[in-house]
């Protein structure tokens, strides 16, 4: 039976993208979007010989006239759009001191500005749908807020505003809005780690492959909010509980940060 829906993912081509793809290809019509152009048609030849519904579209999120290109070929294709998961992003690492104005661009314009750039240009295909859903996927960092993350920590708590803002601005159009702030979960995110040393590279691995989540683990996650009309995913009971305890008591959370982060740095 054709699937009805619509959905829309960008960073498609690996990682989280790639899983929440998986995940959804038995319920959605799916675009798929990255400007890993190989990787990306990989990943669609694979869910369509599984008997999924996928296109791949060419897009670099950084580039505002692709973001254009891309809106227009899903409404030709489709008509329609259901939902919308600003997935695509860039990991970075380090203290103020020492970034630099390119790096802080980079993320901004890949991890923040992407994401009011997609949603923009894809607001009017969102608002026909009668059951539409915007999912933004930020990280934990936006809400731990480590030492050490600077450009990082910002735009992905930028990220977490948006959808705030968001979830009140489409209320009345009907639309939900999810945002995903996941922890460590197993990805090739460390390798979009501009300017960063192997050593500290290796260490953040090490923390992704110990993980009991996997990307597909968080995928469901993702997909289970949409259909329950939840705001904020927290992918596993570690996090939820820092979370708590960031809430409860800073003042300890903050003392907590400060131990982890004067270990980190040794």
């Amino acid at each position: 039976m054709k699937n009805n829906k619509v959905m829309l993912i960008t960073g498609a081509a690996s990682g989280l993208g790639k899983a929440l793809a998986e995940e959804a290809m038995a319920t959605h019509q799916l675009v798929l979007a990255d400007r890993q152009v190989d990787s990306g048609q990989q990943v669609v030849d694979a869910l369509c010989a599984q008997g999924g519904q996928a296109v791949f579209i060419p897009c670099d999120v950084t580039d505002a006239q692709q973001i254009t290109q891309l809106a227009s070929q899903v409404k030709e294709t489709f008509g329609q759009l259901d939902v919308l998961i600003n997935n695509a992003g860039v990991a970075s690492q380090g203290d103020l001191s020492d970034s630099s104005d390119a790096e802080w661009s980079r993320l901004i314009n890949t991890n923040l500005l992407s994401v009011v750039r997609v949603t923009r240009a894809c607001l009017p295909l969102l608002k026909k749908s009668k059951s539409a859903c915007i999912v933004n996927v930020a990280s934990f960092a936006a809400l731990a807020l480590m030492p050490g993350m600077s450009s990082y920590n910002v735009v992905k708590a930028g990220v977490l505003a948006l959808s705030e803002t968001l979830r009140g601005e489409l209320a009345n159009d009907g639309i939900h809005v999810v945002c995903a702030c996941p922890a460590f979960f197993e990805t090739n995110l460390v390798t979009s780690m501009d300017g960063v040393d192997d050593q500290v590279k290796s260490r953040i691995q090490s923390w992704m492959r110990s993980s009991k989540y996997t990307a597909n683990d968080v995928a469901n996650l993702i997909l289970v909010a949409i259909k329950k009309h939840q705001f904020l995913v927290l992918a596993d009971r570690k996090s939820l509980w820092q979370y708590r305890i960031m809430r409860w008591f800073p003042a300890y959370f903050y003392r907590q940060k400060l131990s982890f982060y004067g270990k980190f740095k040794k």
